[in-house]
């Protein structure tokens, strides 16, 4: 591991613990535990005294589709735990250089970026990037220091401190909760790495034949992924009737046809990949004619889609590739953004909100140069935006006026693109997130696409049980560190049970139980940060137009989210005390986390 310590310019390297490695194998878990274990209570996420923990994972580098790396924080938009995932290839080249995990603490007196090259580490000077976007950043720190270096940076939305702005890399995003943020309270622009080692495999004959079969398992079905890139589940998402649309008033676009799959692909390219995957659902798209002629994003992807297309009321695909390719350069995560821009747009069709009190912008659904300008706004804090720069909470606290009521977020982290009424189980997932509304932290497959078992995605009885499993086995591809995309087309479980004592030489590894159990412990770990921050039952709550507001249309008409039930038999399965939700001492104790349980213990939690 990698320890830099910016205020203090101190740089040190040390052994990852085989203990562990052993009980969080790499990636969020290592990345959890250290954050527990190191940040105090109640830190403020953008003073000095925060941590940013950068993590990969022990298949990460290794010719399979396991090349992502998570960044872990106390989130500044939420105050709750924060774990937000980047592919692409730097995740790589910093296993490449020898390093499971970067930890920065700390601030620097003036603008700085961290280059690393092999066992080379410097602090340097950022000041001439510092206001860069993050493409102009990546080009010329490459040039200061190496032409394949992989450069992870931010950009004047994080410089602004804007509570929702992410980390850029080769246009891959550490997206949600306000990463970049973090790095900019701590001056630090940019994180540039080169390295030239390789991932040391335990047995590499065993490793090459999984990998065949597993290639030759993920390449023999048809890949919605590979022609479409994920913007291939809008129109599935608009059947179910789930989609987002104007601020979750409905789950059904009259507008999808503009944005499909198939309208997006008419815009590609070329596609681009990750490392070692064989799919490459990087669609590289190009805006060629009319007022947004020029941008060019990889993607958009669904949620991308999602938030400026339907939420926004915008049928205007050229604006959304505009507003994605906008938010990479200024670094703004685009599902928060997309949401803050939808969720104003609701205020100020309702009245709530006045054509003076948006800077003269005519903010009704639909308007896509709106959009256009209301990223800009809030990337640079001008006018409207330093208030939306806050996030829809706390933008809703300051316009008052009842604006609360309409934001459709969890701990503060603004809603996927999935209308939780059709989707119990799924939804269910989001609402019980340790990072807030998020939905790749339990994703309910078997409501979705019958995998790998069908869910009835209106059934109440025994969604608790299936949230907990899905989160248990999504945490699995988090430490492993696999694709995302990629684990939902095979049985990843059974997989990293395969390929974990291959590559680490670890036998335990080989059990999907004891895989699950560390998902578990995980999972609890980062409950238990979040108790100790305060958080209980009472923000396991999804905003009442889900609870009380019938869907009104669609394959989900009628549907509301009964939450108490499901809830009440998540905390069952989950070992957690139903009334408070916090972790009981003997579930704990199970899990190997003494430790933990005398924390809270200490904090008079338990």
């Amino acid at each position: 591991m990698l320890r830099i310590d910016l205020s203090k310019r101190k740089i040190l390297k040390q052994p990852l613990s085989q203990q562990l490695a052993r009980n969080f194998v790499g990636g969020r878990g290592l990345g959890a535990k250290i954050l527990f274990d190191e940040l105090k209570p109640r830190t403020d996420p953008l003073s000095e005294n925060n941590i940013l923990i950068v993590a990969v994972g022990p298949l990460t580098g290794t010719s399979i589709p396991t090349s992502r790396c998570v960044f872990v924080t106390k989130s500044p938009l939420t105050h709750a735990y924060l774990c937000s995932f980047m592919g692409g290839f730097f995740p790589a080249e910093l296993k490449f250089a020898g390093y499971d995990a970067l930890i920065v603490s700390g601030k620097a007196e003036e603008p700085v970026y961290i280059w690393i090259k092999d066992d080379e580490v410097e602090i340097r000077d950022a000041k001439e990037v510092w206001g860069m976007q993050t493409d102009e950043t990546e080009k010329k720190i490459r040039q200061e220091t190496d032409p394949k270096a992989r450069v992870a940076c931010i950009g004047p939305a994080g410089e602004n401190l804007v509570k929702y702005a992410c980390v850029i890399a080769d246009r891959r995003a550490a997206g949600r909760g306000g990463v970049g943020a973090v790095m900019a309270s701590k001056n630090l622009k940019a994180i540039a790495v080169r390295g030239s080692g390789q991932v040391n495999i335990a047995d590499p004959e065993t490793f090459k034949k999984l990998r065949k079969n597993l290639f030759k398992e993920v390449t023999s079905v048809p890949q919605m992924l590979s022609r479409y890139g994920s913007s291939g589940v809008v129109s599935i998402m608009n059947e179910l009737g789930v989609l987002p649309t104007r601020n979750f008033i409905t789950g059904v676009f009259e507008g999808i046809e503009k944005i499909s799959g198939e309208t997006f692909d008419k815009f590609t390219i070329k596609k681009e990949t990750c490392f070692s995957c064989p799919i490459g659902c990087g669609q590289v798209r190009v805006v060629k004619d009319g007022p947004y002629a020029g941008f060019e994003t990889v993607g958009p992807e669904y949620e991308t889609i999602v938030m400026f297309g339907s939420h926004c009321g915008n049928s205007c695909p050229e604006a959304i590739i505009a507003a994605d390719s906008l938010c990479d350069k200024l670094g703004l995560d685009t599902m928060s953004t997309g949401y803050v821009i939808g969720f104003v747009m609701d205020l100020y069709e309702k009245g709530i909100l006045s054509k003076e009190e948006t800077d003269g912008l005519d903010l009704r659904f639909g308007n896509h140069q709106a959009i256009i300008e209301m990223i800009k706004k809030i990337a640079f804090k001008d006018g409207i935006g330093k208030i939306l720069a806050e996030g829809s909470l706390g933008a809703a606290k300051k316009i008052g006026r009842g604006a609360e009521k309409y934001v459709m977020a969890v701990k503060g982290l603004e809603m996927p693109g999935y209308d939780p009424r059709g989707l119990k189980g799924h939804g269910l997932s989001i609402a019980t997130s340790n990072r807030g509304a998020c939905h790749n932290r339990g994703y309910a497959t078997q409501e979705t696409r019958g995998w790998p078992w069908h869910e009835d995605r209106f059934a109440v009885k025994g969604k608790g049980r299936l949230a907990a499993i899905n989160q248990n086995r999504c945490c699995i591809i988090d430490y492993s560190i696999w694709c995302l995309f990629f684990a939902f087309r095979v049985n990843f479980e059974v997989y990293t049970a395969k390929f974990l004592p291959a590559v680490t030489g670890i036998d335990d590894f080989g059990s999907v139980d004891e895989l699950l159990k560390i998902g578990e412990r995980i999972n609890n770990v980062e409950r238990a940060f979040n108790v100790r921050e305060g958080f209980t039952r009472k923000d396991d709550i999804f905003p009442e137009r889900f609870l009380k507001e019938p869907m009104p249309e669609g394959n989900s008409k009628g549907q509301i989210f009964e939450m108490k039930p499901m809830l009440d038999e998540y905390y069952e399965v989950r070992g957690w005390d139903l009334e408070t939700g916090i972790p009981k001492r003997e579930k704990l104790e199970e899990l190997g986390l003494h430790d933990v349980a005398e924390e809270l213990q200490r904090l008079g939690k338990l």
